[in-house]
């Protein structure tokens, strides 16, 4: 089970379904967004208790576990919309991930996929550091990441990889075919095997002197700049390898 006090994570958990009892605190009688929190989830049939919650929060919701998708699912989605989907190899920090996740959401991609090993899931903090983005994307959680964009790319998808020794600038260089666009984990970055998995490099553009960004705040540059292109070109269908 997860424990949410985000309302924004709350409201989205409501909407999917997720929520199985919420506990509201006294002080939510003078909160009035926890309020119509509150008589959502009354409306719902879910349990509203009253009761002491911990944190500063005046609600909390008790929510069934985040459920991933399968990467058959994610392919058949993005063949039907030609979205964009984010590839994370090994982004261990849980506020790293919610950010990513959050900014995916917010720009209109479809889905995100991790590895299992040595990669931060969905857990609470994530799904509330995405303010419940979560729930707007497809998530997959898969056994090898390399394996996974062979099959990607076997399913008609352009993959691009980050780095910041690329050559190529993501303003400068055609994104609008990408669908799958892959970010390294902290420190290390891409790991090789994946990086060969990629059809390009791009990167984001900083100063020489200072190449450096976190993971989370390049991941919002590339996602942003891929769909900017996305939307400019006005083909969703383009995407996929000929």
């Amino acid at each position: 089970m997860m424990r949410l006090t985000d309302k924004n994570a709350i409201v989205e958990a409501l909407k999917a379904g997720r929520v199985v009892s919420l506990h509201v605190g006294a002080a939510a009688r003078s909160d009035e967004r926890a309020a119509r929190i509150a008589a959502l989830a009354r409306e719902a049939g879910i349990p509203v208790r009253d009761m002491p919650v911990k944190g500063r929060s005046p609600i909390e919701a008790v929510c069934n576990d985040f459920e991933y998708a399968t990467l058959e699912s994610l392919m058949d989605a993005r063949e039907e919309s030609g979205g964009l989907i984010v590839a994370l190899d090994h982004v261990q920090d849980p506020m790293n991930l919610g950010a990513i996740l959050r900014t995916a959401a917010a720009a209109g991609a479809i889905g995100a996929v991790i590895e299992r090993k040595r990669s931060c899931e969905v857990t609470p903090v994530v799904y509330e550091t995405s303010c419940g983005g979560a729930e707007r994307l497809l998530i997959v959680k898969v056994a090898n990441l390399r394996q996974a964009l062979s099959t990607m790319k076997e399913r008609g998808c352009w993959v691009a990889g980050t780095d910041e020794r690329a050559k190529d600038v993501c303003h400068d260089a055609d994104m609008s075919g990408v669908s799958v666009l892959v970010m390294g984990g902290e420190g290390e970055g891409m790991s090789r095997i994946t990086r060969e998995e990629c059809d390009y490099l791009v990167r984001v553009p900083t100063v020489e002197e200072f190449p450096s960004l976190n993971v989370s705040v390049a991941a919002g540059v590339l996602i942003f700049e891929t769909m900017r292109q996305k939307r400019a070109l006005g083909d969703k269908k383009r995407g996929g390898r000929a």
